[in-house]
């Protein structure tokens, strides 16, 4: 039976994919996902869980999409920000906006264009991570000159 973590998710993913949501990038916040994921200390793990979870939703679907996990950093003009040692280097950059499952065309790499670094997550945070999943720092220039950055996880 599935939990309600699963049928939210796959309910976001069928509607994603059916109704133009991939163009429009409509995402999923974790704390949209479960009530208890709202706190930021329970973000990584939660980002970590969802994407587990959709991972495997998508595979039961046979969806042809890419799964992806957006975490929103902190804006930073010093690129020595970008380096995170420690899963809690890492949490200290997160920003406001609580970590999202997003859905891509498989092959669309608009969302990387900005990448700077490959696999900036700590070993720690990477270890918990599926086999060929890979990590991306993304960098842009924000319309008000601000720096923005994110990392996105996806297999």
């Amino acid at each position: 039976m599935a939990s309600e973590r699963e049928t939210t998710i796959r309910q976001w993913m069928l509607a994603t994919v059916s109704n133009g949501g991939i163009q429009r990038f409509d995402d999923l916040h974790v704390d949209d996902i479960d009530e208890t994921w709202k706190e930021p200390t329970n973000w990584v793990s939660a980002g970590l869980i969802a994407y587990g979870l959709a991972l495997r939703i998508r595979r039961e679907l046979g969806l042809d999409v890419t799964v992806a996990l957006g975490f929103s950093l902190v804006d930073a003009q010093d690129t020595s920000v970008d380096v995170f040692e420690t899963q809690e280097e890492f949490e200290k950059q997160l920003d406001w906006s609580p970590p999202s499952l997003y859905l891509f065309k498989v092959g669309d790499q608009q969302h990387l264009s900005g990448a700077i670094r490959v696999d900036p997550l700590p070993k720690a945070l990477f270890s918990r991570l599926p086999d060929n999943t890979k990590s991306f720092l993304v960098r842009w220039l924000a319309e008000d000159g601000s720096q923005r950055r994110s990392v996105f996880v996806q297999a």
